[in-house]
């Protein structure tokens, strides 16, 4: 019992069930096009299939690992990330990908105890703008844009 109640499980175990939410959630939703193909929902299905396989074998290595972790020590930790994240999902369709994306890094990377400010600020701008700038400019797959600027 020991070896299923350690952080990194319960980590692992969380990923995999947002990863099969997600999943599950795709064919909820109605498009015109009949071919797989053509569906908005081909390439996220292909992302959340990775997902999926990902963190079955991130769970299983985890479980099978002979390395004896302390039980969790830090709810609180783990507390402000789950709030963060939900908070993080339910703005982000009406406040664009970038701007609650750099909020959500500046909040969850010192929770996970990098806490460098020359380390945090220029990860928590640079990734979310990297993926803007190949999602929304480069592949022409728009990700939800700010209500103050079409640019992010």
């Amino acid at each position: 019992m020991q070896r299923l109640a350690n952080e990194r499980v319960i980590v692992q175990l969380g990923l995999l069930i947002v990863a099969v939410a997600l999943y599950a959630s795709t064919f909820q939703q109605s498009f015109s096009a009949s071919d797989l193909a053509q569906s908005p929902m081909f390439f996220p299905r292909i992302i959340l299939t990775l997902w999926i396989g990902l963190a079955v074998i991130a769970l299983v290595q985890t479980i099978r690992a002979d390395e004896t972790q302390p039980v969790i020590a830090s709810w609180p930790r783990i507390a402000i990330v789950i709030v963060a994240a939900l908070i993080y999902c339910n703005i982000i369709a009406s406040e664009g990908f970038f701007l609650p994306s750099v909020v959500f890094a500046l909040v969850c990377l010192p929770a996970f105890g990098i806490r460098n400010p020359l380390l945090v600020v220029p990860f928590a701008i640079l990734v979310p703008g990297a993926l803007v700038l190949l999602f929304n400019h480069t592949l022409g797959m728009p990700l939800p844009t700010s209500r103050f600027t079409y640019l992010f």
